[in-house]
């Protein structure tokens, strides 16, 4: 998926539309891919509202989009690139977010936290917007 960061700032319900119109074809690739004896899992239904979910929290807290993939194991990557390292979220479908972030071989951070958790949540995206 392409990533938003040139995209001008649109009203929510605009953003809702997109959005949710990019997990669907998201959700539709995977369907369309995806075999029983394939090497890669299926992706549940419930990571696809759990990104619903942390995409709008994002969008309400002015950090930019990031692509979002599939992963070989099932799970949602929302993913930046800043121009010193790699952010990423990974959602599994479980109400867990786990973060990678990686910006020079000095400053890391990892971790997990549960997606309802919003004084976490808030910390995850202020450190995200100090990046940009």
């Amino acid at each position: 998926m392409q990533s938003h960061f040139d995209t001008p700032r649109v009203d929510e319900g605009t953003f809702r539309y997109s959005i949710k119109h990019e997990l669907a074809e998201l959700y539709e690739q995977t369907e369309e891919t995806y075999t029983p004896d394939s090497e890669v899992d299926a992706i549940s239904v419930t990571a696809y509202n759990d990104a619903l979910f942390l995409l709008e929290f994002l969008y309400n807290s002015n950090v930019p989009m990031p692509n979002i993939n599939r992963t070989k194991h099932g799970s949602l990557s929302l993913s930046w690139y800043p121009e010193e390292g790699t952010a990423t979220l990974e959602l599994c479908g479980d109400g867990l977010v786990v973060y990678n972030a990686f910006f020079d071989e000095d400053r890391k951070d990892e971790g997990v936290c549960v997606l309802t958790d919003i004084a976490a949540l808030d910390e995850l995206m202020g450190a995200l917007r100090c990046v940009y």
